[in-house]
């Protein structure tokens, strides 16, 4: 996990886990999705995964290309359903 530096943490409450790097998650998995679907999938995983999440854009989609992503999971039973 990333510190923040001690300024910044005593400001906003819980700020040492906003950032975390990929290698810090159990678990992850690269999704291919067409555009206007990640919000579908996003929703998912915010009503569905117990555990922390995050995800990251690797290539953005376009009118004849599907976007690139990758979800990171703490929990195996979150990456499971995912």
């Amino acid at each position: 996990m990333i510190k923040l530096p001690a300024e910044i943490d005593t400001q906003i409450p819980g700020a040492d886990n906003l950032i975390r790097t990929a290698e810090s998650f159990n678990h992850a998995r690269k999704i291919l999705q067409p555009r206007g679907m990640l919000e579908d999938t996003l929703a998912w995983c915010k009503s569905e995964c117990q555990s922390e999440w995050r995800w990251q854009m690797i290539e953005m989609s376009g009118q004849d290309k599907p976007g690139l992503y990758i979800f990171f999971f703490d929990s195996e039973r979150d990456y499971l359903a995912f």
